[in-house]
This record gives structure tokens, C-alpha cells and sequence, in this order.
């Protein structure tokens, strides 16, 4: 993830003076016994001294030095945009009954990785709508919207990121919607100058990522899944030259050049497709800022847009625009920001998460296995290096990106 601006609150690691610790035959291996990660409660440890920096040794008295060898955790965000979000339920029994009603936990069975579910379940979400056009029923939420799907009738791209979202949410993920206007003028081929796509928290990639349900589609570059933002700083800054279109459950592969691509076809609308042009749609970018989309509809009001000179002269809503488009709408989320500090030779460790429908932490030191921590805990450590790593796990049992920090002890 890029570096954030100085609005994050960071993950820092900070040491102070701490007697001799004891050698690594004295003191069991980390995790070894239940007991190890002791909850401190509202102990506030020693202190804080110096900065634990990357490579530089910090004095902990008793002849013996401590050197951060790694950390790694993506930082607690606080700010407007995260304030402004409002997330499912895992109370909800829409949820469950969106769930089990279409066996959306067998849908992304085959998949073989967090990332991999995820794009099952957008090909499923596809594969649902057998009409395309201007919706032929008013419908509100995912439920209504695929019981009116099966009774026949049309729907277009706002339905299709709206089952999406529910149905992800619906699995433990984070998905919201998103809506596009071109930038300037109509598309070249026809079609609406507007566009409603998702983005989804994966885990896996630490990072937000753009899914087009309408189209079934996301795109790479270097391997990599981008956001919407990422998409349109690639398609009007470097001309789309490094994008990578991948299409459905497959992950076929297009670029630019192979433009238009053939999507679908639907019965008194024709063929959908992606065309050369279809990313001019990202000009201007609406983060809706809630997910409870079967209960409350989308939140107009609060949603945020992102734009700049490109946009000069189209008129679209007016709303609040992020001062730094590329970071204020993407705060991490699941994360476990981790807090070090040393007294008594122990580290003090404090964890701070935004994680919707949060269940707890668990942490594991090498040779241990996974346990539940709390917010604030013990770890001791030993001579020679030490490893912690920290998720947070939310109620539907999904786990959230790796923390990890390792420490190396040294000394007479």
C-alpha cells in the first residue's frame, strides 16, 4: 500500500530503557502455553522512549540491544470518509436468507483462494440477470431484485452492483458500491453516460478492488487487481497501455487493442460489451457509503466524488470531494494496526482494527499456533529473533490481513 499522509494514524513500533531480558533458555518459546499472550487490560506500559526504527539497534539495558528486523501491518484509519460508512449486519436475517436461499456459500466453494471466491461470486452475480435494459420493476435490495429476475423481468447495472454487494456481505466480505459518469461528452457507441460498479475488500491483496458485475469484469496491472481509482489514473494519465482486462470466472485476458470485447447477449437489447471506450466512465467516481443496501437503499446523500480539471464542464451531482482522491476513500479495513512498546522485557502490544461485525484478534509467535488475543497483551521474548504475527477474525469467521513484526534480540 502507498505511504499514507500524516491524517493515519500509523502503526509504530516505540522502545524504552527495559531490564536485562532473559536468554532463550530461560524463557519458553512465545505461545508455547495458553498463557503467553497475557491480557493487560487498561495497563498502560512504561513510558515510551525511542523510535524502534528498521535496522537500528536500540539499547534495552543489561548489556543486551533489540533490532526491528520487520513490520508490517496496514495502519487504523480515522477520518470523515470512514465515519461516514454505515456496514451490514451479520444480525441481519436477510443476510442469512440471501445466503442460504442461493447457496452462495456452495457458489465460491471451488475456489481456491480468498480473491478467487470473490470473483465466483461476481460471475455468479452476472449470470443471474437473463434481460438487460432500464429496470421493467421497482426493486429494493438483492432479495426482491432476483425473485423479479426470476419472474422475468429487466434489469441494468445499479441491480446488478446492488446484489453484489449484499450477496458479499452476506459471505463476511466488504463490498460497496460505486457510481461513474464519463468525464466529458457520450459514448462513442451509444449507451448511458453513467455506470454503477463495486469495490471489494480483499483480504488477500490488502487492498480495495473494482468488480463490474454488469460486465463481469476487473482489471490488473502487473498482476495486480486495481480500485476504480488506480483504473482511471492508469486509463487517462498513462492511457490504459498497462491495463489488463480479465472477464468472468475464467480470467480471460484482454488489453486495449483487443477492444470491443463481445460480454453477453440479451433478448430485446442486444449485445453488451466492453468497449474501447467504456473506462471513460471513471472520470468522475461516487463512493456510497453504505452496505446495508437491503434495508436502507443507497445512501445518496452522504455519498463523497472524486474529479478534477478533466471533468471541467459536465455538470453531475454536487458532493464533497476528498482533498487526496487516491488514499481518503481507501482505508484499510479488517486490519490489526499494531502498537510496540518494551518495559520489563516484555513487549507491550496494543491493536487497533476497523472491522465490521468484529468477532476478535488472534495472534501466533513462531512455533505456536493461532489464539485468541485481546486488544492490549503481553509478548514476551528471548534472545535471537522473535516473530509476531496478528489478524483480526469478523462473525461471519472471515480472517483479515496479516500483521506481522519480527524482533531480534542480542546481548551478552
Amino acid at each position: 500500500m502507498k505511504a499514507q499522509s500524516l491524517r493515519i494514524i500509523r502503526a509504530m513500533v516505540l522502545l524504552s530503557a527495559a531490564p536485562a531480558l532473559p536468554s532463550a533458555a530461560d524463557t519458553p518459546v512465545p505461545g508455547a502455553s495458553p498463557a503467553t499472550f497475557q491480557d493487560t487490560g487498561n495497563h498502560v506500559p512504561p513510558a515510551a522512549g525511542t523510535t524502534l526504527e528498521p535496522g537500528v539497534a536500540i539499547g534495552l539495558g543489561g548489556g543486551l540491544t533489540a533490532v526491528l528486523k520487520k513490520a508490517d501491518a496496514l495502519p487504523y484509519v480515522e477520518s470523515g470518509y470512514t465515519r461516514r460508512y454505515r456496514f451490514d449486519s451479520f444480525e441481519n436475517p436477510k443476510l442469512t436468507e440471501l445466503r442460504e436461499r442461493h447457496g452462495l456459500s456452495e457458489v465460491v466453494a471451488g475456489g481456491r483462494d480468498e480473491f478467487e471466491k470473490q470473483v465466483l461470486l461476481m460471475d455468479w452475480t452476472h449470470k443471474r440477470f437473463t434481460k438487460f435494459g432500464p429496470p421493467s420493476m421497482k426493486c429494493r435490495g438483492a432479495l426482491s431484485i432476483l425473485e423479479a429476475v426470476a419472474e422475468g423481468h429487466t434489469f441494468f447495472c445499479q441491480q446488478y452492483s446492488e446484489v453484489l454487494v449484499s450477496a458479499a456481505a452476506s459471505l463476511g466480505w466488504i463490498s460497496r458500491p460505486l457510481a461513474l459518469r464519463r468525464h466529458q461528452g457520450v459514448a462513442k457507441v451509444g449507451g448511458s453516460t453513467e455506470h454503477s460498479v463495486t469495490e471489494i475488500w480483499s483480504n488477500q491483496h490488502r487492498k480495495w478492488v473494482m468488480l463490474d458485475p454488469t460486465l463481469n469484469l476487473y482489471l490488473e496491472r502487473d498482476g495486480v487487481p486495481l480500485n476504480a481509482w488506480e483504473i482511471r489514473e492508469e486509463w487517462f494519465r498513462r492511457g490504459g497501455a498497462n491495463l489488463v482486462f480479465v472477464i468472468g470466472k475464467e480470467r480471460a485476458k484482454h488489453t486495449k487493442a483487443d477492444l470491443p470485447v463481445p460480454v453477453g447477449r440479451f433478448a430485446g437489447f442486444g449485445d453488451l460489451s466492453l468497449h474501447p471506450d467504456e473506462l471513460d466512465k471513471y472520470g468522475f467516481i461516487g463512493y456510497i457509503p453504505n452496505t446495508d443496501l437491503m434495508d436502507a437503499g443507497y445512501d445518496y446523500e452522504n455519498m463523497f466524488i472524486t474529479r478534477d480539471r478533466l471533468c471541467e464542464g459536465t455538470p453531475w451531482h454536487r458532493r464533497t470531494l476528498p482533498e487526496h482522491p487516491g488514499e481518503d476513500p481507501y482505508f484499510p479495513v479488517g486490519q490489526a494496526a499494531m502498537t510496540l512498546e518494551v518495559g520489563e522485557g516484555r513487549i507491550h502490544v496494543a491493536l487497533k482494527t476497523l472491522t465490521p461485525n468484529f468477532a476478535r484478534y488472534e495472534a501466533r509467535t513462531e512455533g505456536s499456533g493461532w489464539r485468541p488475543c485481546a486488544e492490549k497483551l503481553v509478548w514476551p521474548v528471548h534472545r535471537d529473533l522473535n516473530r509476531l504475527e496478528v489478524r483480526t477474525v469478523n462473525r461471519f469467521g472471515v480472517t483479515g490481513p496479516l500483521s506481522t513484526a519480527e524482533i531480534e534480540v542480542k546481548g551478552k
